[in-house]
């Protein structure tokens, strides 16, 4: 079992002795947005995890972290028929795949995002400038 990494350092340490590099992080990021841009739909499970919807997707916008590069907010609009909603997430490497089986994997993130204050202020404005909001 994997402890949590505190740290970027002690996740850093992870990525060296596992042959990767943060470039090799940021490329990872890249391949998810690029593999974002052309999805039109997601599933999504109800709250009560009952059932699963699938709902279409439009405009989003992306923010690594700035003290932890190795998670990615997303903000992102989704429609239940023609009304938008925004939903705020993020992606993350996966410690426990990484460590337990070398992969660099990126995963959407299950628990709700906890941000530094200026990068939930940069995604906002980004998602202003991108007519999301």
């Amino acid at each position: 079992m994997v402890d949590f990494l505190k740290t970027p350092k002690e996740f850093q340490d992870l990525l060296e002795r596992k042959g990767y590099t943060l470039e090799d992080v940021k490329n990872a990021f890249s391949r998810k947005i690029k593999e974002l841009s052309g999805k039109e739909f997601i599933r999504e499970k109800d709250p009560l995890g009952e059932k699963e919807h699938k709902r279409k997707v439009g405009r989003f916008v992306t923010l690594i972290q700035s003290d932890y590069p190795y998670k990615m907010f997303i903000l992102q609009e989704l429609y239940a028929g023609e009304e938008a909603e925004v939903r705020i997430g993020y992606y993350i490497v996966s410690k426990k795949k990484l460590a337990n089986e070398g992969i660099l994997s990126i995963q959407w993130g299950q628990f709700s995002p906890n941000f530094p204050k200026g990068d939930l202020k940069e995604l906002i404005r980004r998602a202003e400038e991108k007519g999301i909001l």
